[in-house]
């Protein structure tokens, strides 16, 4: 029942980016700044408690630098938008009200090319900057706002999995579904269009859009049931790659070299989330006949496919391999320094962590890194300041937070580990538990009096955000 109840969590999520008919006058004031704010916290506390989403920085910091990037010269420029991955094999992405965007790794692994991934990423992005969820909104009114949604859910149950058709009959007639899918239609168009002027912009090939569903389809010979599940929520019609077709020729030829991250994140994706027993053949394989798109990030995948199997040696070769073909790279940095911990050289990969954050300071994996080095060897001072350090430039960084709680812990400073602590789980949305660990802050028998205010005021500040988030939705 969990999974399942899960499931339909992120189906209806999915479906909610999708079904949107005509832009009323009136759509802006559909919802505030606060309810998208009350909707964008609720969907990321879900997120964050999920086990099905991935929760890597390196693979996150990616994703977020190329959707900011994307973003950049839109409406969302300067929005706090949020992206997570999804453990999901199927092709897909999908964007929600509250600004925020899911992709599955099965569409990380479909895309031949950084401009591919960045093509989706763009329609998704298109989806939010021209409101189409409030769009679908804004025809019912207000009070009927939860059939709107019920509607909706209909639609996505009966396209994503004919077994669920059945049980949304009760939501939603078979007319007021159909209806939705021809708002469907007319806006996945709109968001192709505004998603070609995104991509060109950011200076990604704008022909990766028409070369993604190519892509897919050469490599799934389907039935209309058994699309992949992009196709299934982005219905693609003749007129729509028609339409794509036409405004692609305004565009002249643009060759773009892809990031090396784009694969190695990619490769990370692989080694993690594939069948450990099985993925090891499957990339030696792969390198042996030369059948990969790029040979750095297959060596990549196999590099943490043989440290997942405590395979360090091996490991070590493949890095070596990569780092003499290709530039100084942070993720390569970040592989070295695991393999050295694993080899029992901590102080090697304690200066290695040290030279990375030198060469790329924006690079959070390297604080982790460094830190939890400093805390498990009880030099948790050092740790402190280095947390501190990184919080001024990340302020909303949970592990950051959660990590400087273990390291006041090592120092016997209740208080201080208990507040972090708090901020850790405000900061993955869950502001009820903040709360409760701020509690056990205030009655620490330690603390100075400044501390105490602090802890003393934050926790009137959550209680009153509590009551408002709680109420209403």
């Amino acid at each position: 029942m969990k999974k399942l109840l899960l499931l339909f969590y992120f189906l209806s999520l999915n479906l909610m980016a999708n079904e949107l008919p005509e832009l009323g006058s009136y759509t802006d004031n559909i919802f505030s700044s606060a309810d998208e704010d009350k909707i964008s916290k609720q969907i990321l506390y879900q997120v964050n408690k999920n086990p099905l989403v991935v929760k890597d920085s390196e693979i996150d910091d990616y994703l977020s630098h190329l959707g900011r990037r994307l973003m950049n010269g839109t409406s969302l420029a300067n929005k706090n938008t949020k992206f997570f991955i999804l453990n999901d094999s199927t092709i897909n992405a999908f964007a929600t009200l509250g600004g925020v965007i899911g992709v599955h790794t099965g569409l990380f692994l479909a895309a031949n090319t950084e401009s591919e991934l960045a093509s989706v990423l763009g329609h998704e992005i298109a989806h939010l900057t021209q409101k189409h969820l409030p769009r679908i909104i804004a025809k019912q009114k207000r009070d009927s706002y939860k059939t709107t949604l019920a509607l909706a859910f209909a639609l996505l149950v009966s396209r994503s999995n004919p077994d669920l058709a059945a049980a949304s009959s009760t939501v939603a007639n078979a007319s007021a579904v159909q209806s939705t899918l021809d708002f469907t239609r007319k806006h996945e168009q709109e968001a192709d269009r505004e998603g070609i002027k995104i991509l060109d912009r950011a200076g990604f090939d704008v022909r990766a859009s028409i070369d993604f569903f190519k892509t897919m389809q050469k490599g799934n010979q389907f039935s209309q049931g058994a699309a992949p599940a992009f196709l299934r929520t982005h219905p693609v019609t003749t007129d729509r790659i028609s339409d794509i077709q036409d405004r692609l020729s305004e565009y002249p030829y643009k060759q773009r070299l892809d990031s090396d991250n784009f694969y190695y994140v990619k490769g990370k994706i692989r080694a993690f989330l594939e069948q450990k027993n099985t993925i090891i053949k499957i990339l030696e394989t792969n390198i042996k006949n030369k059948s990969y798109i790029n040979e750095s990030g297959e060596r990549f995948a196999l590099a943490y496919a043989y440290l997942r199997n405590n395979m360090i040696n091996k490991a070590r070769n493949e890095l070596q391999i990569i780092k003499k073909k290709k530039a100084p790279n942070p993720m390569l940095l970040n592989l070295e320094a695991i393999i050295l911990i694993q080899e029992g050289k901590k102080n090697e990969a304690t200066k290695l962590y040290k030279k990375g954050l030198t060469m790329f300071p924006s690079h959070r994996a390297f604080v982790y890194g460094l830190a939890e080095h400093y805390i498990r060897s009880s030099k948790t001072t050092i740790a402190i300041d280095l947390l501190n350090e990184y919080l001024l430039i990340y302020p909303e960084d949970p592990n950051l937070y959660e990590l400087m709680a273990k390291a006041q812990a090592g120092e016997g400073k209740v208080l201080l580990q208990h507040e972090n602590l708090a901020e850790s789980f405000y900061y993955r949305y869950n502001i009820k538990e903040a709360i409760t660990l701020l509690d056990l802050a205030v009655r620490a028998k330690d603390g100075n009096f400044y501390e105490k205010s602090r802890v003393e005021s934050r926790l009137k500040e959550l209680k009153r955000e509590w009551a408002l988030f709680s109420k209403g939705l």
